[in-house]
């Protein structure tokens, strides 16, 4: 008998994992990328140094685990547990470690902090790995542990203003709410406690995060699965797919890692009606320095009025300060800025890029760093935007609170024999929430019949 073929558009960590997971079940799986597999996840040579580009934080590790289990593989990713956590919060009211050190002065509000979310916790990989259905006994108790905590707050500013934690603690724990590429103002109340829910448990593999992806490529082709990197598919029609070159091919099963807009211009439709925002886009830095860099392995610097942010991303505007990332490893430094999805492409000499490297580097006291590196790489929003993500929005479009993270009422299946995946679907979180909506869809699959 032959198999069902499966063919999953988008090579990213989303269309890869459920490519293996459907090959594990006997699919023959064909993975389609205009460019090379990874998505946001890839290597970068800079100064001779070798740069892991995408997520750079591996969080919520049960996720992980609960992929392997599928799949029936061991851990290979030797994840260890990076140094300082999530890093110092150079906050407008003081610097603030997250978590908050026992000898430090608000180790008190943190540990008050860390008791509201505990309730929550046994239930985040059930809701970051289970479709949102309330008929689902499973997905009740776990919405209702989130309800408990979150209360009647929507949004995550509406939940920290009622905790009245101090400025500084309250100012570190807003920055979280970009995990949903939206301001606190914007972000479900969920992402407030994501440094809680953390704990200790911010981690990397030894080899990188890049390792991730090699690891995900070997557990697809040890299962048969073809991955096609320069193979854009440029109009889709029933089954049957064309690429660039003309080729076409025929599936019974199609999965899209696309952003929706993107898919619904393959299939010559209008594009979905997203509400006018988008999320937040990126310019990632990346920098070879000809000595290691004197600091902890993550700074964080939020904007010093979220207020002034939102309005700013709001209007498609470059923030007067931004919310800057700053991961260092010996000679290797990366600055990832947050920056409006509108597409633009910054150089290091933008004089914007110039202004917030500058607040960086006398916030974190190295002056002139970046100007001693050997060579500098910059991934700007038109970057993020070639793949396919409205003007390099890094999870699409903006949602209101109650659509976003683990209650995302987007549908899985749009036909019979096309379905999707995806931070476009699956949004916020970074790659618990991708992992987590591979596995939806596999189960949901699974369901089906398929």
């Amino acid at each position: 008998m032959t198999p069902r073929s499966a063919g999953i558009l988008g090579g990213g960590v989303a269309g890869l994992t459920l490519a293996a997971l459907l090959a594990a079940r006997g699919w023959q799986v064909t993975v389609y990328e205009r460019d090379l597999p990874g998505g946001k996840l890839r290597r970068l040579e800079v100064g001779g140094l070798s740069f892991d580009t995408g997520p750079s934080l591996f969080t919520f590790p049960e996720v992980w685990s609960a992929v392997l289990a599928r799949l029936g593989e061991p851990d290979p990713l030797n994840l260890r547990p990076l140094p300082g956590g999530l890093g110092v919060h150079h906050t407008p009211h003081g610097a603030v470690p997250l978590p908050v050190p026992p000898d430090h002065p608000l180790h008190g509000e943190w540990t008050r902090y860390v008791a509201a979310a505990a309730p929550l916790r046994p239930h985040l990989t059930r809701l970051l790995t289970t479709p949102p259905r309330l008929r689902d006994p499973a997905f009740r108790r776990a919405s209702a542990a989130l309800f408990g905590v979150t209360g009647g707050h929507l949004t995550a500013e509406g939940w920290l203003r009622a905790q009245h934690f101090p400025p500084a603690l309250a100012h570190a724990l807003r920055t979280h709410a970009l995990n949903a590429g939206l301001p606190p103002q914007d972000a479900p109340a969920l992402y407030a406690l994501i440094p809680a829910l953390v704990g200790a448990e911010v981690l990397r593999p030894a080899g990188g995060m890049g390792a991730l992806l090699g690891n995900l490529l070997d557990f697809a082709r040890a299962r048969g699965v073809g991955v096609r990197g320069q193979a854009e598919v440029v109009a889709l029609s029933g089954q049957t797919l064309r690429l660039a070159g003309g080729e076409t091919a025929r599936h019974d099963l199609l999965v899209s890692a696309l952003d929706p807009a993107r898919l619904a211009a393959l299939r010559g439709r209008p594009a979905p009606s997203p509400p006018a925002r988008r999320t937040v886009a990126g310019v990632a830095l990346y920098a070879a320095l000809p000595r290691p860099a004197p600091l902890p392995a993550t700074s964080v610097l939020p904007p010093s009025r979220f207020s002034t942010f939102r309005a700013a991303m709001r209007a498609g505007a470059l923030p007067p300060d931004t919310l800057a990332l700053v991961h260092a490893e010996g000679h290797r430094i990366a600055v990832l800025l947050t920056a409006p999805a509108t597409g633009q492409a910054y150089g290091p000499d933008h004089p914007w890029v110039r202004t917030q490297i500058a607040r960086v580097e006398r916030t974190l006291g190295v002056p002139g760093l970046l100007a001693s590196a050997l060579e500098v790489r910059v991934l700007p929003p038109s970057h993020y935007a070639a793949g396919g993500h409205p003007g390099g929005a890094i999870y699409g479009a903006a949602l209101a609170p109650w659509r976003g993270g683990p209650l995302h009422p987007q549908p899985y299946r749009l036909r019979p024999g096309l379905w999707q995946v995806g931070t476009g679907v699956h949004p916020g979180g970074g790659l618990p929430a991708v992992l987590g909506g591979a596995l939806i869809v596999d189960g949901l699959l699974r369901e089906s019949g398929n």
